[in-house]
């Protein structure tokens, strides 16, 4: 049913698509009849099946890259289906061998406005603001509207925009020098950059960092095709960079000791703003160990969660005794990513202070853990031994 599948998929993909029906099936066993129409469940869109079986209905969520598949095992069996868009109504007739033969008319259904998601929230890149951008990323169609694969990419990046207009706000300056360590695919880069000059009108320079020689080439490129003049990435460890005269560090999720090789460059510089986005804990996962906590800490995923928490707020107290406001909140909600922790530190005055990290310490040697950033704060000298200070 290839040919069902692909109209379909692109009904799916243009948000066009109304209900389809499936009906007249070919064998008593099969189902009656299956319904299927587009929702949003959180913040995602998706198609919902109706499979209508022995007097039941039972409900299946799917997604476009799960829809062939799951098309193939539950349609065959139908002689036809009624598919109604905004555009079009299609009349599919299925033969015994699964060809298609469909017939097209004027629409006689109007589309669900609830579901139209780009016009309901109030979100920083629009088509009308970001429509270039976002179509070369990939993440916009020509007409301007969000892939629904992409659409928690998208979610994603506006939120972090919602913090980073924040900042650019708190810091009020006419040019702005960031650094990305960790850019990857730079989808976020590229959305800072854009915000800051195309929305903001504001002057930037933006270095990304990354060890994938692929990736640099590909934004690079990209950045030249969108004419981001002052937007550029290199290929260097992030323990090799030497950052001077930074404002803003962003790190999204750099894998374990990764991200306290961010914070430390970020902190050794003396970065006004830093905003990093933590991924993997394993680090504090295969150190922690407490005789008080070890009924909870036997259970692998409790230990995994914990790990992830105290390794974040262990972060953020460092941050703090080298003179960093910080918060950590949510980055985005948990149904899009489980790396959703926001470490934002704002650099108030660059003073070690240490009472707070005497509370670093009584936690880190309570659950008998030596973590990296601790480590590369010492053998730098921005912290100092405490052990005697009482």
């Amino acid at each position: 049913m290839q040919e069902t599948t692909n109209l379909l998929e692109n009904l799916f993909s243009t948000q066009t698509l109304i209900t389809a029906i499936f009906s007249n099936p070919r064998k008593k066993e099969a189902a009656n009849k299956i319904i299927v129409k587009p929702i949003l469940l959180n913040d995602t869109y998706l198609f919902q099946f109706e499979v209508f079986k022995n007097n039941q209905a039972l409900h299946y969520n799917v997604q476009i890259e799960e829809l062939p598949q799951f098309i193939d095992a539950n349609c065959p069996e139908f002689k036809q289906a009624q598919i109604f868009s905004s555009k079009f109504d299609y009349q599919v007739l299925i033969n015994k061998k699964g060809s298609e033969v469909i017939k097209k008319s004027s629409p006689t259904k109007k589309l669900n406005s609830s579901l139209d998601h780009n016009r309901t929230k109030n979100y920083i890149l629009t088509a009308d603001t970001s429509k270039e951008f976002l179509f070369e990323l990939g993440i916009m169609t020509k007409d301007g509207q969000i892939k629904p694969s992409k659409y928690n990419k998208y979610k994603q990046i506006n939120k972090y925009l919602e913090t980073i207009s924040s900042v650019i706000r708190d810091l009020d300056q006419d040019f702005y020098h960031i650094i990305d360590l960790g850019s990857g695919k730079s989808y976020l880069t590229f959305a800072v950059y854009h915000y800051i000059t195309k929305i903001c009108g504001k002057d930037v320079n933006i270095i990304g960092v990354d060890l994938k020689k692929d990736v640099i080439e590909f934004c690079n490129n990209l950045a030249k095709k969108l004419n981001y003049n002052n937007l550029s990435f290199v290929s260097e460890d992030i323990n090799d960079i030497n950052l001077e005269n930074v404002d803003i560090v962003i790190s999204l999720h750099a894998c374990n000791t990764a991200t306290d090789a961010v914070l430390f460059k970020a902190i050794k510089c003396q970065a006004k703003v830093i905003l990093a986005v933590p991924c993997c804990h394993n680090e504090c996962y295969t150190q922690i160990k407490n005789e008080i906590l070890f009924p909870v800490l036997q259970y692998g995923i409790l230990k995994e969660k914990i790990a992830s928490f105290i390794t974040d707020g262990l972060r953020a107290k460092l941050l703090e005794s080298v003179g960093y406001n910080v918060v950590v909140s949510e980055f985005i909600d948990m149904e899009h990513t489980p790396k959703n922790i926001l470490i934002k530190a704002t650099l108030n005055k660059f003073l070690f202070d240490p009472k707070i990290y005497n509370e670093y310490t009584n936690l880190s040697n309570f659950l008998s853990l030596n973590l990296t950033l601790e480590k590369l704060l010492k053998q730098s000298k921005i912290i100092k031994d405490t052990s005697g200070l009482h």
